[in-house]
Order: C-alpha cells, then sequence, then structure tokens
C-alpha cells in the first residue's frame, strides 16, 4: 500500500501507490499544532499557516501561489490541528513536481511580509468573530474548555482576538523557525508514482528545512469528579446542545470500541439518536455523535439542534440513550456499526487527498502507519462486551458535560439527572 524512506535531514517521505486514478495528492505535515503553543501567543499556529499563502522568496505575492495552482488546474489548501498543521495540494499527474515545488516555498521560503502580515491578521481576527458568531462554533469552543479546562485541548486552535492581536513579526519568523522541523515532518504523496521518483523530487527542495524535532508533549488533565455546564444565551431559532464525556488516546486499545460506540449512538440514520430523537420525536434535524482521539486524551460528544422550547425534552432523551448504551449493545446492532466504519473509511480512500491525508497524518501523529486491512481487523475484533466496557466506564454521571447556545427560554440553571 505504501513505501517509507526517511532523508538524511530526517524528512520522512511516504509514498501510496492508486495506479488506478488520474489525480496526485500531496500531503506535508509538520508537528506544529496549538497545543504545542504557549498561552501567550495561542493561535500562532493557525496564523502561520495563512501567512505561508502570502508570499515567498520565489513567489513573492499571495497571487503568485494562487494562479501558479489554479494554472494547472490544481486545489490548494491548508489546515492547523491541535497537534499538527498540514498543507495539501492535489493535481493531475503531470503537474506533481509543482505541487511539490509550491508546498516546500511556502513552508520554508515564506516571507512573512510586514504589509501582508497586518492585513493577515484582520483575516484572522474575522475568522475568529466568524466562529464566535456561529453557534455549532461557539458550541465546540464550549464543550472543549469543559472537557479540559485551563488546559491546551480546551483553548479555540484559532486563539483568540488578543493573543494573535499582539504576537509581531519576530515572534512569528522565530516560531516558524523553531517549529518546522525535518525531523518533525512527514510529506506524503498518493497517486500513479514511483516511490524514487517522488524521493528524488522531494530530496532536491527539502534542503532549506532544518533537521530536528521538537517535544511533543503537552498537559492534559481528564479527570472530573462532577458534571460540568457551560450555557451561552444568545438569540436564534434554535439551541445548539452538546453532551461529552473524555474518551481514549489514538494509543489505547479501546479506540475501535469507542469508535463503535458512537456509530451506535449517533453515527448514521439508523443509530439509537437519530431514530429515537428525530424520527419518533421529531425533536431536531441534526442529530449525531462523533468520537475524536488525541495523543493521550479523547473525546464522544453527542449534538443536536432544537427548538427553544423542547431543550429539556432533548436532553432527557439524549441521556436516556446514553443510559441505555451502557448495557450493552445487541450483536445485530454492533456487526451494523462496525460494516459502516469499515465501508465509510474504504470508500473515504478511493481518493488520493484523503489517503494522503490519512497516511501522512498517521506516520507524523503515531510514527507507522496501519494499512487498511490493519485497520479493518481492528474493527472486526471489537466485541459487544468490549462496547458495554467502554460504555460503563465512560458514560457515567460525574463524568458528563452539558454546553447549551441559543435563546433558551425556562432552562435558568439546567442540570444533568443520574445516568
Amino acid at each position: 500500500m505504501y513505501k517509507l524512506s526517511v532523508l538524511d535531514n530526517g524528512l520522512t517521505v511516504v509514498t501510496c501507490s492508486m495506479p488506478h486514478v488520474r489525480s496526485v495528492s500531496v500531503a506535508l505535515a509538520t508537528g506544529a499544532g496549538s497545543c504545542y503553543e504557549p498561552e501567550d501567543v495561542a493561535g500562532i499556529s493557525h496564523f502561520i499557516e495563512h501567512l505561508c499563502f502570502k508570499g515567498t522568496s520565489w513567489r513573492p505575492s499571495p497571487k503568485d501561489i494562487s494562479s501558479e495552482i489554479e494554472g494547472i488546474g490544481g486545489v490548494l489548501n491548508a489546515s492547523t490541528g491541535r497537534e499538527e498543521t498540514v498543507y495539501w495540494a492535489k493535481v493531475t499527474r503531470p503537474h506533481v513536481t509543482t505541487a511539490i515545488d509550491l508546498l516546500f516555498d511556502m513552508t520554508t521560503h515564506s516571507t512573512f511580509n510586514e504589509t501582508e502580515l497586518e492585513k493577515e491578521r484582520q483575516v484572522v481576527i474575522e475568522e475568529i468573530n466568524m466562529n464566535l458568531d456561529i453557534p455549532q462554533q461557539r458550541l465546540s469552543m464550549l464543550i472543549d474548555n469543559l472537557l479540559w479546562p485551563d488546559q491546551p485541548l480546551g483553548r479555540d486552535i484559532a486563539g483568540t482576538k488578543e493573543t494573535v492581536s499582539k504576537v509581531d513579526r519576530s515572534t512569528i519568523v522565530g516560531y516558524a523557525r523553531g517549529h518546522y522541523l525535518a525531523g518533525d515532518t512527514v510529506v506524503c504523496v498518493a497517486g500513479d508514482l514511483e516511490h524514487d521518483d517522488v524521493l528524488s523530487e522531494i530530496a532536491s527542495r527539502c534542503g532549506d528545512l532544518p533537521p530536528g524535532a521538537l517535544s511533543r508533549n503537552y498537559r492534559t488533565d481528564p479527570e472530573q469528579c462532577e458534571p460540568r455546564i457551560g450555557v451561552d444565551r444568545r438569540d436564534g431559532e434554535q439551541v445548539h446542545i452538546c453532551v461529552a464525556v473524555h474518551g481514549v488516546s489514538r494509543c489505547d486499545r479501546r479506540r475501535y470500541a469507542v469508535d463503535a460506540l458512537s456509530v451506535i449512538l449517533g453515527g448514521g440514520m439508523s443509530s439509537r439518536l437519530f431514530t429515537e430523537i428525530r424520527e419518533k420525536r421529531g425533536l431536531a434535524y441534526d442529530i449525531h455523535s462523533y468520537a475524536e482521539h488525541f495523543r493521550s486524551s479523547g473525546t464522544v460528544v453527542v449534538y443536536a439542534g432544537v427548538d427553544p422550547g423542547r431543550v429539556e425534552e432533548c436532553i432527557t432523551a439524549m441521556l436516556y440513550e446514553l443510559s441505555c448504551i451502557r448495557q450493552g449493545p445487541a450483536e445485530e446492532e454492533l456487526r451494523h456499526a462496525k460494516e459502516l466504519m469499515k465501508g465509510r473509511l474504504e470508500l473515504r480512500l478511493e481518493d488520493t487527498q484523503n489517503m494522503a491525508l490519512w497516511c501522512g497524518g498517521q506516520q507524523l501523529l503515531d510514527g507507522r502507519i496501519q494499512n487498511v486491512d490493519e485497520v479493518t481487523a481492528g474493527i472486526d475484533g471489537v466485541t459487544v462486551r468490549d462496547v458495554t466496557a467502554v460504555a460503563e466506564e465512560l458514560l457515567a454521571t460525574e463524568y458528563l458535560n452539558l454546553a447549551i447556545v441559543g435563546p433558551l427560554e425556562s432552562v435558568s440553571s439546567p442540570e444533568l439527572p443520574a445516568l
């Protein structure tokens, strides 16, 4: 499925052979995530990601970068996460050299021009304002802060308007040079290409990426002994609700059982939450759950958007389903969930972009790549007893977190009933 090489400066190169496709995707992932930032410069990784699109020594303006990728019919983008920043390009096969050259130019030769920096500072602040105005985004911030108060995982990836406003160019340049390191970077290329050809193209362009790697530890404290509630009252047509508990890390052997638990709860239109809350009760249009896994922690989250007059009814119904799943799923229910998990993974990985991001992310964050067969074997190995055990352990009353955003009518101090 893939080949891996480590260059002399420590840069890891992964190729995924997909000979049946016309596109090629290149993902450059580096371990510069928001969780590794000092609190006083929170959001700097995300700010740097924006600035890497604003001009380099060889492509001085934002238009020089955008016109080059659009001129070959390609797509260029990036994202900042809690534990990584990823830049990626998707092009047709004849243009892969351009994609590789562009990504390395952006990440190693960005000029961080003062004028562009100040303009982009305002753009990032407007992005923060936008997210504060969108109820679902504000809800996500609120639930993260309840799960991880005063911890890196509880901070918004974009930082705050205050931290973004005060960070200066010298701090940005120093942070980028000190965190964009070859030993903390993985480049993954997926498509109809030969590994040695890709290796040669990358080796000729990565010389300015400094060697070395940084510690990837950050503070997490998932301990919780009583429920936590956060409410943001604001105008709107819906009240948005999240109920969340701490989950397990990426390296925890129970992660597949937790994923199955989440799918059974709210992973599709046949899930328990969708069936009960949308189909039977008509309480919500959007009701779903998801699980996330980080380096040393994780979460299971249930979301619903409901009418302001039916908030209490919806929360009660959600918690009832959480209580019921503690008794364990039926065999057929688990089989259905496992097939859904495997099918969606395999369908997603038919796309070169998803393949490059998946393999590159695994290598960067886990230090190894599990192929599809290994992952599906892990999913197949989950038993009813496994799901029941994680449900009993994680879904306890004292571990519950409830976030609410919207026009609450009569709920002045919402309470969480015991599971």
